[in-house]
Formats: C-alpha cells, sequence, structure tokens
C-alpha cells in the first residue's frame, strides 16, 4: 500500500487567485464554499485522478488549515479518508473523528517543550506594534496567525521575533502577510509520524507548497514540490528524495496524482 500525505492549499487545490495567475487546461470545479461563495477549486480532470489516488493508495489530507476550514472542502471531505490531519498536526482525524490519544500526546509534548502560551503572549506584547499588526487568530486551541502589514514590519523586526522565541520552544514564521507562533512540537510531520504507528503502508510519497511542508517530505520516501511554491526558494534543492517539479498550478496538481497512480500501480506488481 502506498501511503500518500499531501498538504491541500496550492497543492492540491487553489484559490481563483492562483487559477487566474495558472491558468488551467480543464474546466474549474468548486473545492469549498464559503457562505455560498467559492473559495477554493479543483479542475474536472485532478478531481477525477484524486478520486483515483483516494481509492488506490491510502490518501491523507495535511493542512495548517483550523478543523472547521478544513471540513468545509467538500471535494476532500466527502472522500471520506481514513485519515486526515489539520491544524498543522495539532489533530488526527481517524473515520472523521479526532483521535483523543494524539491530542495527549501533543499537549504533554508541547508542555515539555514550549513556555505556556500566556508567557509567550506577554513577551510578544512588549514586541509588537499596532501600526503594523492587523488581525489575530488563535487557531483551535494550539498557534496563532497574526496578520501584519509588510510595508511598515520591518525584516529585523521580525528576525528579532523569531530570535527571541525560538529559545523559548516557540517556532515563529513569516508567510506572506501572516506572522505565525507555533509550539515546536506542533509539526505535520510529527503528528504523520504517530498515524504510521496505525496504519499499514509499504512506501510514503508527500506533496506540500510551503516552508511548513519541509518536514513532511523530508520525511518521506518521495517528494513532490511545485514551481509556484516557496519551498524551492526557502530550502532550495536540499531535499535529496524531493522532485522540485516545473510546473504550478493545476499542471503540477495533475502531474503529481499521475505520478503517484503509476507508483501505487508498481507497488501492486511488486
Amino acid at each position: 500500500m502506498l501511503l500518500f500525505t499531501s498538504d491541500l492549499d496550492r497543492t492540491l487545490i487553489y484559490s481563483k487567485r492562483m487559477m487566474d495567475n495558472f491558468p488551467p487546461a480543464t474546466t474549474p470545479v468548486i473545492a469549498e464554499r464559503l457562505d455560498g461563495e467559492a473559495m477554493s477549486m479543483m479542475t474536472e480532470a485532478t478531481t477525477k485522478l484524486l478520486h483515483q489516488v483516494h481509492e488506490q493508495t491510502l490518501f491523507v489530507p495535511v493542512t495548517t488549515r483550523a478543523l472547521h476550514q478544513y471540513e468545509r472542502i467538500h471535494l476532500i471531505k466527502d472522500l471520506c479518508p481514513t485519515f486526515a490531519i489539520t491544524s498543522n498536526g495539532g489533530t488526527i482525524l481517524e473515520k472523521g473523528r479526532p483521535s483523543e490519544d494524539w491530542a495527549n500526546v501533543l499537549r504533554k509534548r508541547i508542555e515539555d517543550s514550549s513556555i505556556p502560551k500566556a508567557d509567550m503572549l506577554r513577551r510578544f506584547d512588549a514586541m509588537k506594534s499596532d501600526t503594523w499588526l492587523q488581525r489575530t487568530f488563535y487557531v483551535d486551541d494550539l498557534f496563532y496567525v497574526y496578520y501584519v502589514d509588510l510595508e511598515i514590519i520591518s525584516q529585523e523586526e521580525v528576525q528579532a521575533i523569531i530570535q527571541e522565541f525560538d529559545a523559548l520552544g516557540w517556532y515563529v514564521l513569516l508567510q506572506g502577510r501572516k506572522l505565525y507562533f507555533l509550539p515546536k512540537a506542533l509539526t505535520k510531520e510529527a503528528a504523520i509520524a504517530y498515524m504510521k504507528e496505525h496504519c499499514t503502508y509499504d512506501v510514503h510519497v508527500a506533496a506540500g507548497d510551503s516552508i511548513m511542508d519541509y518536514g513532511m517530505l523530508a520525511t518521506a520516501d518521495i517528494g513532490y514540490t511545485p514551481d509556484h511554491g516557496d519551498l524551492k526558494d526557502k530550502q532550495p534543492k536540499v531535499l535529496g528524495n524531493t522532485i522540485y517539479s516545473a510546473h504550478s498550478g493545476e499542471a503540477f496538481t495533475k502531474n503529481l496524482l499521475e505520478e503517484v497512480l503509476q507508483l501505487a500501480a508498481k507497488q501492486l506488481i511488486v
């Protein structure tokens, strides 16, 4: 059995803006709605391929999205994957239900390796500025996402924040306008490693577009990352097991899923 763990946004599904930037070869299909409005899409071709992948592999969606944000992606959720991972590894869903065992393991790891969130917030309050801080979200009682004004916040400020919290067990990452504060124990690869103990597989294939997918790709047997992602820029060609695709957008997703199906077929032959 081939295990296929894949990031969602900008790996399997795309916003309208991304679809416009990288026009698809086949008709777009709505993957997610919010208040009746299309929020993300796949295409007729990639939707069909993903169904085949789900049938022939152990397909595990892996996302930094909060649980409720994952659950509105109907094209993924309707597949009823045996496992899904949300909240950057904070929640493992098994047959649609959160694993309490994993939640307990993760909580202990965070307590042992990071300063409490109240202490983190006090320290950050002393460093943040209302001139560049715009919005704050606390995701699934696990990590913080701060939206910042990139025209005001300086690289020096960002680096100072990263260095301040690195020794305190918190990983800080600026990705686009989002400034993430995550306990270091909270990773996609940690959740995947725990999940692997509860499933049977022969080969692990992973896909992701961003630096937050680095650990997941590094621990897989084979990894795939698109040309439109930032992983290739922030960790250029350092993952010897990873294929750095020349494709972007839907063309990458289509090529990825076709490759996964070919690898799954080889597993059946073996």
